[in-house]
C-alpha cells in the first residue's frame, strides 16, 4: 500500500498532466508541459517579418479554443489543420490566449509588432461577455470548497480533492446562477449587450481599417450547442448588421456530434482533436477552396 501510495504520488506530481485540473497543487503541469509559447507569448512558431511579407497572412483572434487548450499537440488545432490545407503560402498567425474575451483580442491585434494581415478569421465563444458584464455591475465570483491541509501538500491527495469537488466550482456564489446562465443572462441584458456590441463593432473597425478580409467563426457552448442557439445567432446578426457576410456557426457542426466525441473530456469542454480537424476543414471548404 505505502508503495503503491508513493508511486502514485510521484506520478500525480511528475507525470499527470490535466488540462482542467487548474485549481490543485498539480494545476499547472499540463501547461507546462505542453503550452510552448513563442518570444511574444503565443502558443505558435516563430514567425519572421520577411516570411510574414512574403505570404498571404492569416491572423487567427480568440481564446482557449484557437490556443489550443486541452490539446496535448498544438498541430491539431483547427488553424494549424488550415495551415496545412493552405500550404507555404499562407502564413496562419496565432493571437489568442485562454481566457481572453473581445477586448484583449483587440488590444492583440493592436499591439502585434508585425505588419497588418490580408486576412482575420476572429474565433468567437459564448464567455466573450464577461468583461462588460463583469465591468457593468454583473458580478461573478465562485467559492472553493475548503481544501484539507492534506491536499494542499499531497499532489495525489490534491487530485483525488478536486475531482470529488469539480462541479462546486462553477457557481456564482452572488445570485446562485451556473457559469452558463451568468453568460446568457448577460446577453439577455439590454445594457450589457450593448456594450458588448460596441466592443465588437471596434474590432470590425480595426480589422477593416487595415484593409484585411474578416471572416468570423463561432463556437457554441459545447456542452449545449443547442441551447446556445438564440446565442449564437445574436452575434453573427450584430456581424451581419455591420456587413460581415462570412461567418461559420458551429451550432449544428456541434449538435450532430455526440458529447464525448466533440470536447477534451468530461473534466474539460474544449473542443476535441477531431472537432479542431472538423473546424479546420470547414473553414478551408467554404472560404479558402478554390479561391
Amino acid at each position: 500500500i505505502v508503495l503503491a501510495l508513493a508511486g502514485g504520488e510521484l506520478y500525480m506530481r511528475y507525470g499527470y498532466a490535466d488540462s482542467r485540473m487548474e485549481f490543485g497543487l498539480h494545476g499547472s503541469n499540463w501547461a507546462n508541459k505542453y503550452m510552448v509559447k513563442n518570444s511574444l507569448g503565443y502558443r505558435d512558431r516563430e514567425w519572421t517579418i520577411d516570411e510574414l511579407v512574403s505570404r498571404t497572412t492569416v491572423f487567427v483572434l480568440g481564446d482557449s479554443f484557437t490556443e489550443g487548450w486541452g490539446l496535448n499537440n498544438a498541430a491539431d488545432r483547427y488553424t494549424d489543420v488550415l495551415q496545412a490545407h493552405l500550404g507555404d503560402d499562407y502564413a496562419v498567425v496565432t493571437l489568442a490566449h485562454a481566457g481572453e474575451a473581445t477586448f484583449h483580442q483587440t488590444q492583440n491585434l493592436l499591439n502585434y509588432p508585425y505588419p497588418s494581415p490580408d486576412i482575420v478569421i476572429w474565433q468567437y465563444f459564448l464567455n466573450d461577455i464577461e468583461v462588460a458584464a463583469q465591468s457593468n455591475g454583473m458580478e461573478w465570483d465562485f467559492e472553493a470548497p475548503p481544501e484539507p491541509q492534506i491536499a494542499r501538500e499531497s499532489y495525489l491527495a490534491s487530485f483525488i480533492y478536486w475531482r470529488a469537488n469539480y462541479d462546486k466550482l462553477f457557481t456564482n456564489v452572488h445570485d446562485g446562477r451556473s457559469e452558463w446562465e451568468f453568460n446568457y443572462a448577460a446577453y439577455d441584458n439590454a445594457f450589457i449587450w450593448d456594450v458588448h456590441r460596441q466592443e465588437i463593432d471596434r474590432l470590425i473597425a480595426e480589422i477593416e481599417g487595415r484593409g484585411a478580409r474578416l471572416i468570423v467563426v463561432i463556437f457554441p457552448n459545447m456542452l449545449d450547442p443547442v441551447g446556445s442557439v438564440p446565442y449564437v445567432d445574436r452575434v453573427a446578426q450584430e456581424f451581419e448588421a455591420q456587413g460581415i457576410t462570412e461567418i461559420l456557426k458551429l451550432t449544428d457542426e456541434a449538435a450532430a456530434w455526440g458529447l464525448q466525441e466533440r470536447i477534451v473530456s468530461n473534466f474539460d469542454s474544449h473542443a476535441s482533436v477531431a472537432f479542431n480537424q472538423r473546424v479546420g476543414d470547414m473553414i478551408y471548404e467554404q472560404f479558402f477552396k478554390g479561391s
